[in-house]
């Protein structure tokens, strides 16, 4: 932890930093990335590293919602991950994300009976190979404990219950 910032280890309470008189919040450092934050903070703005420590059930479960859209649904509705805010964003997240690709899959599929068959063919290769990319990464993410947040899915599923 750096010197020069204020925590309850590297300073006596009545220091300078610690007065009455600062109404400075406490900041500490990242230790994945070193971004400073307030202390109060659960997961790091720059990383996303979860500030404390998560129990191995809790990224379990997180990782095994996004086996599939089935997986994520059950984990919303289990009364154990009703209140864990870390399994039920990425439980969300991983309902949405399939969802979406879901939905268009199947656009895709009708489309390609109309029209470009081929041209649908070599763009769901590429979507399917996105998403197996997608599902790696969003896994190993949760197992690790860190909140990764999609684009425009991330900010849904931080706002749904």
């Amino acid at each position: 932890m750096d010197a020069a910032l204020p925590s309850p280890t590297n300073g006596p309470i009545n220091s300078p930093a610690h007065s009455p008189a600062t109404s400075a919040p406490v900041l500490v450092k990242c230790p994945h990335c070193g971004t400073v934050m307030p202390e109060s903070a659960e997961f790091c703005p720059g990383c996303g590293w979860s500030m404390t420590p998560l129990a191995p059930g809790e990224r379990a479960a997180a990782a095994v919602a996004y086996l599939t859209i089935v997986a994520g649904t059950v984990i919303l509705f289990l009364p154990a991950f009703r209140k864990n805010r870390f399994v039920r964003f990425h439980a969300w997240q991983s309902v949405l994300l399939w969802a979406v690709f879901l939905v268009l899959s199947a656009v895709a599929l009708r489309l390609s009976d109309v029209a470009a068959a081929m041209v649908f063919l070599l763009f769901g290769i590429l979507a399917a190979l996105a998403m197996l990319f997608l599902w790696i990464v969003l896994t190993l993410k949760a197992w690790q404990g860190e909140r990764f947040e999609l684009p425009l899915f991330g900010d849904l599923a931080e706002r749904l219950p």
